[in-house]
């Protein structure tokens, strides 16, 4: 294909001082990004597990809820049945230790069960928050800032990631026959990191583009929920899909008042009118009008779904029948359904496991893609400058330089020791303090990479990131199957 030199040199002056701008959080959110693709199992497999009997069945829940809320009162206020127990959620029962707060991680919560003489036995469990973390990580673009704030920056550093998928396209698209599958390897450190990068792209093209579309969707999320609200007539619960299983941020008030319908024949009921869905948690809640609402968390592998751990449904808590089913996979109306794709695709939430593995290679190449891009981008500077005389690389060069390395290699080591710490020892359930291990073990390597000469600073950056990754499998063998 044919295109001017002058609009390709543009093209290609956007893509480079695009890339440079968002490359880095772009590889913090793809690398953070391709991990939470298994929030849930992580979170599982990081958390401590409690001690308690096993869970009761499903049948014999209506007997321990009577004695629970005989005991706790408060707890009929918000309370969530569990059908499928785990790690996280270890028994039929819990609820929160606070009622009526809207959390966005894991919430501290009672679990409670039936010893083998039917007497209650509970305990207050908080599920690891490094999963959490680090998916939030994806979400704020690695910055340490809260919502609403990160969510713009991240719209805006996701339409620069959109301008520079469009400019390199152009600017690769005269070459495109000729370089396709090309990867001189040993021929220059500018022509195999150009390679390397090009390949990369145009290979995974699709992802990005899916991926770029949908985090403007989830920047803005908020006014476009509400057009669509007012388009679409959405129901009245609204699904944040940071809301743990099990909580849906209703304000709650004291009231004594317990379902009409046992769990059991609640979920007798939803399999009839939705055979293929498969609930997970029913969650209770009393709202401020003293009126009982029931939303199902659950699944459905032959449909997309809106969230990463499934879709909802609510339910009228006396007679099981679906009162909303927007969120539900297989019974969302068409427009809902357009934009339950957009999250799906996202999330990877569909096709299983396989699909999630994709996710995870994926997340990893796009990381290393805007690796390359920045890698790229340096030599090319550098080179620009030895060309005017210069002996060494400029000030401005050496601090893109620094703060590259420091960045990519601050994050991958600062993950993999917050799974490290984890593993060791039951004290992430702080949000504050997972953060701080992420944040000090990140400033570390770009203290590191500021103070270390050129030589050394890619291979001692290097080695930690390998190190620490390592580590990982090492603990956890050792934990689990020598000690």
């Amino acid at each position: 294909m044919k295109i001017r030199a002058d609009i390709v040199q543009m093209y290609r002056d956007i893509h480079s001082w695009v890339g440079i701008l968002a490359g880095l959080f772009l590889f913090v959110a793809f690398y953070a990004g391709g991990i939470s693709v298994f929030e849930a199992p992580l979170q599982n497999w990081l958390t401590k597990p409690v001690v308690l009997p096993a869970p009761v069945t499903v049948e014999q829940v209506p007997d321990l809820m009577q004695k629970a809320f005989a005991a706790y009162p408060e707890a009929q206020q918000e309370y969530t049945v569990v059908l499928s127990p785990t790690v996280s959620f270890p028994a039929r029962l819990m609820w929160p230790v606070h009622a009526g707060q809207r959390h966005a991680g894991p919430v501290y919560m009672i679990a409670a069960s039936l010893d083998a003489e039917g007497h209650l036995v509970t305990a207050k469990h908080k599920p690891s928050e490094v999963a959490h973390f680090i998916d939030e990580l994806h979400e704020n673009v690695g910055l340490p800032v809260f919502m609403p704030y990160s969510r713009w920056f991240m719209g805006i550093i996701a339409l620069l990631y959109a301008v520079a998928l469009v400019s390199g396209v152009i600017a690769f698209l005269p070459m495109l026959v000729k370089n396709i599958f090309a990867l001189r390897l040993i021929q220059g450190a500018w022509k195999k990191w150009l390679d390397i990068h090009n390949l990369l792209g145009i290979f995974s093209l699709p992802f990005h583009i899916i991926i770029a579309l949908s985090s403007v969707l989830f920047a803005y999320h908020g006014l476009i929920h509400n057009v669509q609200t007012i388009m679409f007539s959405a129901p009245t619960a609204f699904h944040d899909r940071h809301a743990p299983a099990g909580r849906m941020g209703h304000q709650a008030v004291a009231h004594s008042l317990t379902p009409s319908m046992p769990p059991s024949e609640i979920v007798q009921a939803l399999q009839k009118q939705a055979p293929e869905f498969v609930p997970d948690v029913l969650n209770y809640t009393i709202t401020d009008k003293a009126k009982q609402t029931l939303f199902v968390i659950g699944h459905d592998e032959h449909y997309m779904m809106r969230g990463p751990a499934g879709g909802l449904a609510e339910l009228d808590p006396a007679s099981g029948k679906i009162l909303s089913a927007e969120y539900m996979p297989g019974l969302q109306s068409a427009s809902f359904s357009i934009l339950t794709t957009l999250f799906a695709l996202h999330f990877g939430s569909f096709g299983g496991n396989a699909v999630k593995f994709g996710y995870l290679i994926l997340g990893f190449a796009g990381a290393f893609l805007f690796y390359s891009g920045n890698r790229l981008w340096l030599i090319s500077r550098y080179r620009k400058e030895q060309k005017n005389g210069a002996t060494e690389p400029s000030k401005g060069t050496k601090f893109l330089t620094r703060i590259t390395y420091g960045c990519i290699f601050g994050c991958i080591s600062g993950i993999s020791v917050l799974m490290s710490v984890a593993l060791l020892t039951p004290y992430c359930e702080s949000y504050l303090g997972v953060s701080l291990i992420y944040y000090a073990i990140f400033c570390m390597c770009l203290g590191v990479s500021f103070m270390v000469p050129d030589p050394l600073r890619i291979r001692m950056l290097g080695m930690c990131a390998a190190i620490t990754t390592l580590a990982i499998p090492l603990i956890y063998i050792c934990k689990y199957f020598v000690f």
